[in-house]
């Protein structure tokens, strides 16, 4: 009778590894299926799309889904650096509301409530460096040499992805340091990342590469290079931006001379950026980052409204100021009163 039992014991636990391990190759099979379809359809998709709002969702959502099925099979690194770039956008978002509540809560001098305002921000960077700086891993991790010497970029994906990856390396230096340190980003990331740049062409790539450099330069005291022209190096970029209609330029150009101090600068990239006169049609497999774009910048204008008037910017206003020279009678709207 214990034999018997032992016995079935025995091809009771044969069949349970027999079951595990079919449905390990299932997994994977699913995997790879699911991976495969991400990067095939659903990410063109994405990046083809005009609604930031869905994207945000799709990321935050399938990303940990995806990325889950690297415990069985390969790891989707490509993928991994675009959602991990795009999940860290979508928490600043979050943050520059909270800088907006702050900013309203100083110009009614309302100290609490701006202090509370400063802190969720902060909390809010943090989280985006941290995703960021992952996104940045995944880099390094798909490019093994990216920090020596440049690889060897087979395809267009290649490049698109490496300097999406430098970006949220970037991001995640700023966003850290906004936030007080907090995620311990590496500071000597940047000039790893400056160099990464220039591996693209920067004509190709929307003036993107140095428009990286030239912020590197500028807010990384240690790694200023005395035959380049930061200030010079933004304003190509620029120029190249609005030649092809890609306006990733327009944030980090806005972003560093906001840091620098320079408002009427950031006012004029706004206004550039609002033109629509001046900027051709972008590439619209990429759609989705001029979208971002749009936001970011209206975001920057938003501060300078909110900073000087207490309310940001009005409908219809974008790339006009509170302070222009010629004043347009403002007419209330009965819904502004109720």
């Amino acid at each position: 009778m214990k034999k018997q039992r032992h016995y079935v014991s025995l091809c009771f636990l044969l069949s349970f590894c027999l079951l595990l391990n079919a449905c390990t190759v299932v997994y994977k099979q699913t995997g790879d299926v699911l991976i495969g379809y991400a990067e095939e359809e659903a990410t063109p998709y994405m990046l083809a799309s005009d609604d930031v709002g869905l994207g945000c969702s799709m990321v935050e959502s399938f990303a940990p889904f995806l990325l889950s099925f690297s415990r069985i099979t390969t790891t989707p690194e490509q993928l991994a650096i675009l959602f991990y770039l795009v999940a860290g956008n979508c928490t600043e978002f979050k943050a520059w509301e909270e800088e907006l509540r702050y900013l309203r809560a100083i110009h009614t001098k309302n100290a609490i409530e701006a202090q509370d305002a400063r802190i969720t921000q902060q909390r809010y960077l943090s989280q985006a460096a941290q995703r960021q700086l992952i996104g940045y891993r995944y880099l390094n991790s798909a490019y093994p040499e990216s920090d020596a010497e440049c690889p060897a970029f087979n395809t267009d994906d290649d490049e698109f992805y490496w300097l999406v990856g430098l970006i949220s390396g970037l991001q995640a230096v700023l966003n850290d340091i906004a936030s007080s340190g907090t995620v311990n980003v590496p500071l000597n990331m940047a000039a790893k990342i400056g160099r990464a740049s220039m591996c693209l062409n920067n004509e190709k790539w929307w003036g993107v590469p140095e428009a990286i450099q030239a912020a590197i330069l500028i807010t990384i005291p240690s790694d200023k290079s005395a035959d380049k022209n930061p200030k010079q190096m933004l304003d190509n970029s620029l120029k190249i931006a609005k030649q092809q209609g890609m306006k990733l330029s327009h944030i980090l150009a806005a972003q560093i001379y906001l840091g620098l101090g320079d408002t009427e600068k950031v006012k004029q990239i706004i206004r550039d950026h609002a033109d629509k006169t001046v900027h051709r049609s972008g590439n619209q497999a990429y759609k989705i980052l001029n979208e971002v774009s749009n936001l970011q910048i209206q975001q920057f204008s938003d501060r300078l409204w909110t900073k000087a008037t207490g309310k940001r910017t009005p409908i219809g206003k974008m790339g006009s100021f509170w302070d222009d020279s010629v004043k347009e009678i403002e007419i209330i709207d009965i819904d502004d009163m109720l």
